[in-house]
């Protein structure tokens, strides 16, 4: 990769440092110009890609990523500066960015570095060895498979506009002036599909993902099967009279719900008075059937780590729990200001970014049964397949909500035909205390990182025709 800043530090056949050592070298260039504090967020990746077509390989690429961050405190204030050139003069020019940001930066008796804490999980598991174990032959013979699973599961899947298989292995390190040093490897990897089926001149799409550390056990058919009956169910979709009824969440849209939910929940967004949850800690939010929580250290989470962007450990926390709400999720920053604990929710796109508060994993659990059972006791309602515009149709201030759905019409307990052009209206408050029932489907779903079944809700208003 071009670096970001000025040019490439490896020249000849000169050894590479590891990240660590490159890591502690900056902290020590920093901590030497006598700034109040200094802190280190390195970052090395390796991720691969791979697209294919009508069962041969359309696109195969592979991309390196290295890089550092520093943030420096100096008479009060916060500089941020990055760089994926890891030479000295890069670093030394890097501590300079940093310098003078702080020193434009209006001071905040907030912005401090976390002190080191007890508690990191020291057994968490996030990377698999057998990444490496398999070839990339194999790795394209599953995408292929997938695809083929998809066509051949019924004549009116015509095309399969997407199969791509991705993995990353990547390498994180901290450390700081106030003593935090800690380090991890993760790994991922994950099938995707997109496809269109079409009958009557109609056509419909449907997707469906594969998640795990280990490739060796993603499930190429069984994915490419699931994206193929999601697009086949909604031929012949058409919209349905208005009615208030009961709608049924399936994994994939209760996740873009609790992502929407995830948002509101930081303490950023209470701080800012932009949450529909702020001053209700303490109180009843939600159906007592809801637990909520943020689980950083979930051995199969997505966005698991043993601590956070800024070296504090990861934890689980509870957020809502028998519908009661228990708190928010803090980072350093937004728990000085309230007085509080960093929750371990400091989190950074890459090393590109200064940390900020956000969710790791949402796990949305409780007491749950058969999804078949749940359907045949609804007399009336929706089963939801797809949700459109939640993030721009849903107001985390007011908790107002329109967003345009697609699904199946759920009849005297039976399902009845796809609908479509059909507009799901509401509030989040009302929907949270309108939960009557959990599936027995949880999933794991890479819309951020969530790990969720389908959600029962009752008195919803679905307009159609």
């Amino acid at each position: 990769m071009t670096p970001v800043h000025g040019a490439s530090s490896s020249s000849g056949g000169a050894e590479v440092p590891s990240l660590q050592k490159t890591v502690e070298r900056l902290l020590e260039m920093a901590a030497g110009r006598h700034v109040t504090g200094a802190e280190v967020y390195g970052e090395r990746s390796l991720s691969r890609r791979i697209k294919v077509y009508q069962g041969g390989v359309e696109q195969l690429t592979e991309a390196r990523r290295t890089g550092v961050g520093l943030r420096v405190l100096s008479n009060g204030s916060m500089g941020y500066a990055y760089s994926s050139d890891t030479g000295a003069d890069a670093l030394e020019q890097l501590v300079d960015r940093a310098v003078a940001h702080a020193s434009v930066t209006q001071p905040d008796e907030h912005s401090v570095l976390p002190q080191p804490q007890l508690g990191a999980v020291t057994d968490l598991v996030l990377f698999s060895e057998n990444l490496g174990r398999v070839s990339q032959a194999q790795k394209i013979d599953m995408a292929v498979r997938c695809e083929r699973a998809a066509l051949d599961y019924d004549p009116r899947v015509k095309l399969v506009e997407d199969t791509i298989y991705v993995d990353e292995d990547a390498e994180v390190v901290v450390a700081s002036t106030t003593g935090i040093r800690g380090a991890y490897r993760v790994n991922h990897s994950y099938l995707f599909l997109y496809v269109l089926a079409e009958q009557d001149g109609g056509v419909e799409t449907g997707v469906a993902y594969d998640v795990g550390r280990d490739p060796a056990l993603l499930d190429p058919v069984a994915c490419g099967r699931e994206a193929a009956e999601r697009a086949c169910r909604l031929l012949g979709a058409r919209p349905c009279p208005s009615f208030k009824g009961t709608v049924v969440l399936e994994p994939f849209t209760a996740a873009s719900v609790i992502g929407v939910l995830g948002s509101a929940l930081t303490a950023d967004a209470v701080q800012k008075g932009r949450s529909l949850f702020a001053s209700q800690e303490g109180q009843a939010v939600a159906s007592e059937l809801l637990d909520l929580a943020d689980d950083g250290i979930h051995p199969e989470g997505l966005a698991s780590a043993p601590f956070d962007g800024e070296g504090v450990p990861c934890r689980r926390t509870p957020i809502i729990s028998g519908g009661t709400l228990q708190g928010f999720l803090y980072d350093t920053y937004t728990a000085h200001r309230a007085g509080r604990a960093s929750t371990g929710n400091g989190g950074r796109g890459s090393y590109q970014s200064a940390p900020s508060v956000r969710p790791t994993n949402m796990v949305l659990g409780g007491r749950t049964a058969p999804v078949a059972d749940i359907i045949a006791g609804i007399e009336r309602g929706v089963l939801v397949t797809d949700v459109v515009g939640v993030h721009s149709g849903a107001n985390p201030v007011s908790g107002e909500f329109s967003v345009g759905i697609s699904g199946v019409l759920i009849d005297s307990g039976r399902l009845g035909r796809p609908l479509r052009e059909v507009t799901l209206a509401g509030d989040i408050p009302g929907m949270l205390r309108g939960v009557v029932a959990l599936g027995d489907d949880a999933r794991w779903v890479p819309s951020g990182s969530v790990l969720t079944p389908s959600v029962v809700i009752e008195g919803m208003s679905v307009a159609g025709s």
